[in-house]
């Protein structure tokens, strides 16, 4: 029994350790690329959803269009009692001398019915429906490019801003680096306490500084989250090389292209010809409406009536005068129809006008990038120059830790403008309508 008791023990001890150790272990952040968060936040996203069920109701709307060019078939059936006696009520009747002494009659009637002509309105509606159904196509072209460029702008910002982390803490470990260096001059009397003082507020404003880069990374990692539409108390984290983009092109190729494809100007074009078929509907009331018809109408005194008749009828209306409607009906929609034309020509406005300014953001980043690389370059250059020269007891600490704060500087531009690079190519892509490879 002894025995038994101490191997049980021999085999809960290490588990016990290995449970006790495995909950002191940090938890594995879980990295997300732009690959992964741009799958994401298309298969989740709630705008896109939403526009996929107003394209679906769309099309249902568009199946039913098809029932008037369809023949209709009516059954009706009625009963009917009248009050004052002796009221003949029925003229098909199995027995004509049921007539005079009859108070209940029973009638059903059975009709195929189909119209013949409407002067387009059926048509004109069916098309319309079509119409939207289409334009509700192109707007979810569009929503889709907006989540597109809203989680591209947000990883690659999350992306810099983790890039700016570090670099500040790169900027953290020269400060350092320099502190360690003249406090050991300054105990050795080389140093004066002014520069161990003036590179101890340099060491604590570098540890301010990447507090408030992890902070701003923080917040940008919960943007890419909620766009992503992930709920997540782990650690999270942004995952891919932020670089130099090598996109080029010029206004014109991208001008053209946005103005024959982007899905903006394609719904407004949608809508011009949903307009002009709601014009062809109010125009087709001043035609004639031609219906044609085979009933069957069975009335008796008796519930199962016997009295038959059989009809074939073709109807034709026009209304010769119904008030003034009809007329500005037919102005209002063209009206309709010119207001979409002009708000057609202010969307192709609008597009030139965000490609030519995407372009030039674009361009402007490109050159911040080269411009910011050199300047690395040459403060790095800088830098090592003149912690030489202080190593050796040359130099000044000043100049020192100027050069220290102008390289942190640079390398967080240099990041910093990588990222506004890929934002800025993520709008033009957007604004001209490229680049979908998702």
């Amino acid at each position: 029994m002894v025995n038994m008791h101490k191997s049980s023990m021999g085999f809960i001890l290490p588990l016990l350790a290995i449970c006790l150790f495995a909950t002191f272990i940090p938890e594995a952040a879980w990295s997300v690329t732009l690959d992964d968060a741009i799958k994401s936040a298309l298969g989740e996203s709630y705008i896109i959803k939403e526009q996929a069920e107003f394209v679906k109701r769309s099309r249902f709307s568009y199946i039913s269009s098809i029932d008037p060019f369809l023949p209709r078939v009516d059954l009706d059936s009625s009963y009917i009692r009248t009050i004052s006696p002796m009221t003949p009520i029925s003229t098909y009747t199995s027995d004509l001398r049921d007539t005079t002494n009859s108070r209940d009659v029973y009638t059903f009637t059975g009709s195929i019915s189909w119209r013949i002509f409407d002067g387009g309105e059926r048509w004109a509606k069916r098309k319309g429906a079509f119409l939207v159904w289409e334009r509700e196509k192109e707007r979810f072209k569009s929503v889709r490019e907006d989540v597109l460029f809203n989680i591209k702008s947000a990883f690659y910002t999350a992306l810099g801003a983790k890039s700016i982390v570090g670099k500040r803490q790169e900027a953290l470990q020269s400060t350092q680096k320099i502190y360690n260096l003249t406090r050991g001059r300054y105990e050795e009397g080389v140093a004066k306490k002014s520069e161990l003082l003036q590179a101890e507020v340099r060491l604590l404003n570098a540890k301010i500084d990447l507090q408030r880069a992890r902070k701003e990374y923080e917040k940008s990692l919960e943007s890419v989250k909620s766009l992503i539409i992930i709920q997540t108390a782990g650690p999270f984290d942004v995952e891919g090389l932020l670089s130099e983009p090598s996109f080029r092109s010029d206004y014109k190729s991208l001008n053209d292209r946005a103005l024959a494809t982007k899905p903006e100007i394609k719904t407004q074009e949608k809508e011009i010809d949903r307009l002009m078929r709601v014009y062809d509907e109010k125009k087709s009331a001043w035609f004639p409406k031609i219906d044609s018809a085979l009933q069957q109408t069975r009335q008796d005194t008796q519930f199962f009536p016997g009295g038959r008749s059989d009809a074939f009828i073709i109807s034709f209306s026009f209304p010769l005068f119904d008030g003034v409607g009809r007329y500005y009906n037919v102005q209002g929609a063209m009206s309709d129809v010119n207001a979409a034309r002009q708000r057609l020509a202010e969307t192709k406005r609008t597009t030139s006008l965000d490609i030519a300014r995407a372009l030039k953001d674009y361009e402007l980043s490109i050159e911040d990038v080269r411009m910011y690389t050199e300047l690395v370059r040459e403060a790095t250059s800088n830098f090592n120059q003149l912690y030489g020269e202080y190593m050796e007891g040359k130099g000044d600490i000043l100049n020192l830790l100027q050069s220290e704060k102008d390289l942190a500087s640079a390398n967080e531009n240099y990041v910093g403008s990588l990222a506004r690079a890929q934002v800025s190519l993520s709008f033009l892509e957007k604004a001209a309508y490229i680049g979908d490879r998702w």
